[in-house]
């Protein structure tokens, strides 16, 4: 899972197994490792109860809840993204497949890009 922090918005990029993840079982997370045993973690889970998308962040944990209906919808369609705008910009996207990338590791489970279609 890759996340982009950039001004007020937040954007994760699931790969194909963790989209199936998602939908399956509810949640994927990840953390970063910091210096002085700090860690910073983000998590997206499916809630069944939850009407809209949305972020929170408390004590060095990022969540994203997501309904678990627009989950099934996006994870089973060719739909890009989920979206939230307001106060917090918040996206979360499949991950495709980059056409230069700098690393190959970049494109390891990745979708097939559309633009190569």
């Amino acid at each position: 899972m890759k996340l982009r922090i950039r001004n007020n918005s937040i954007r994760l990029r699931l790969t194909q197994t963790e989209v199936a993840q998602l939908r399956d079982s509810g949640a994927v997370e990840e953390h970063i490792e910091f210096e002085q045993g700090q860690r910073l973690t983000y998590r997206i889970q499916a809630d069944p109860d939850r009407q809209t998308l949305s972020a929170d962040y408390r004590d060095g944990n990022i969540l994203l809840t997501v309904p678990k209906p627009m989950v099934t919808a996006w994870a089973n369609s060719s739909q890009v993204g989920m979206e939230a705008t307001g106060t917090l910009h918040v996206l979360v996207e499949k991950d495709f497949k980059c056409l230069n990338p700098t690393d190959p590791e970049d494109n390891v489970d990745t979708f097939p890009n559309p633009i190569c279609q």
